[in-house]
């Protein structure tokens, strides 16, 4: 059997830091062929095609925990609304 590869995106932010403490705590118990990999905005900008591409290429995923989006707190939010919804719409 293979290697199960769990991708999540937005790995650095609340939640995704949040699940990389609970599968490093004693209370998760790893399996053997179990992989957990927890993307940054540093590897790849998921808004690009390309880069997307190219990081399911390099990771071949079976499982993703998809929690990526464009952020920047309450007055970014507000002050750039446009940008922040076309940014993190997933119908283009």
């Amino acid at each position: 059997m293979g290697k199960d590869v769990i991708l999540v995106t937005g790995g650095s932010g609340l939640v995704g830091k949040g699940i990389e403490a609970f599968i490093h705590s004693s209370e998760y118990k790893t399996l053997e062929n179990e992989q957990w990999v927890f993307l940054t905005s540093k590897d790849a900008d998921l808004r690009n095609y390309e880069q997307t591409k190219a990081v399911f290429e390099k990771y071949r995923p079976t499982h993703v925990i998809h929690l990526a989006a464009f952020v920047g707190g309450l007055f970014k939010n507000m002050r750039l609304k446009l940008q922040f919804w076309n940014d993190n719409d997933h119908e283009r």
